[in-house]
């Protein structure tokens, strides 16, 4: 896959996945279709599915066991997580089910908008953040999230890195990367609004930067965040700042984003 047909499909899988995402409930079969059909055509996000669709879930039985008005079990595998919801849609989409039905156990309002919102937001998006993710490291693999000719160095992290000896230097190293992640999102959400704000940074570095903020904070949060993703991110708000002015609140806060995911990933 060339740079440019790996850019063209990120952003139209993007594109759809957000229009799907946020749908009128009136459209959702129409819009669900499209999103399953773009994945089917798509040989790099297909191939992703068939690696991971393994286990085959009896959803005829999982919708007549949870009925309505109910939460539906995610399993824990990732891998087992994203074919469950995958075979979900497909069946909820073959079998033409009523969207209200299916979703009516994740909303809490007398609206029926705000059943199906909850259902894409807790269900829906989990396969989406797969598949961005996927993406994601498909670039890294590729190497086109690489500036040419522009090497960075990570930070020193400064948080408490020594093998504690007693408990209590243990919670104090866990309790201080806790902090660290809490404000992450906070702080990249005011990143990105400096950054959109900005007429420095070319439109196509504020979008790259943005999806791999994006990814990074997922992965600060999960259990084993993935390195590569977080350092790449790193870079990307560097070659931001390189084109910031020096002291501007974009600089200010790209610097201490950089210094976060630095002592997260230590």
């Amino acid at each position: 896959m060339t740079e440019k047909e790996y850019e063209k499909l990120s952003i139209s899988f993007r594109k759809l996945a957000s229009r799907f995402l946020n749908c009128n409930f009136q459209n959702y079969h129409e819009n669900l279709k499209r999103f399953l059909l773009f994945i089917e055509e798509s040989p790099t996000i297909n191939e992703f599915i068939k690696e991971n669709n393994v286990k085959e879930f009896d959803m005829e039985k999982v919708f007549e066991k949870e009925g309505h008005h109910v939460r539906y079990e995610l399993p824990i595998r990732e891998s087992e997580e994203i074919a469950f919801i995958y075979q979900m849609l497909n069946y909820i989409s073959d079998n033409e089910l009523d969207i209200l039905g299916v979703s009516y156990g994740y909303g809490s309002s007398t609206k029926v908008q705000n059943h199906v919102d909850g259902f894409n937001n807790q269900i829906v998006k989990q396969l989406v953040d797969h598949i961005v993710t996927y993406l994601t490291e498909v670039k890294i693999d590729l190497g086109y999230d690489k500036k040419s000719g522009t090497h960075f160095s990570i930070n020193e992290f400064r948080g408490q890195l020594n093998h504690a000896e007693s408990q209590g230097q243990v919670t104090a190293e866990q309790t201080y990367n806790e902090t660290r992640v809490e404000g992450l999102g906070e702080l990249v959400q005011k990143f990105v609004e400096e950054l959109n704000q900005s007429n420095e940074i070319p439109d196509q570095e504020k979008e790259e930067t943005v999806e791999f903020l994006e990814v990074a904070v997922q992965e600060a949060e999960s259990e084993n965040p993935k390195k590569s993703i977080m350092r790449t991110a790193m870079d990307k708000v560097r070659g931001v700042n390189e084109l910031a002015s020096a002291g501007s609140n974009l600089f200010n806060l790209g610097n201490q984003i950089v210094n976060t995911l630095g002592g997260i990933i230590g």
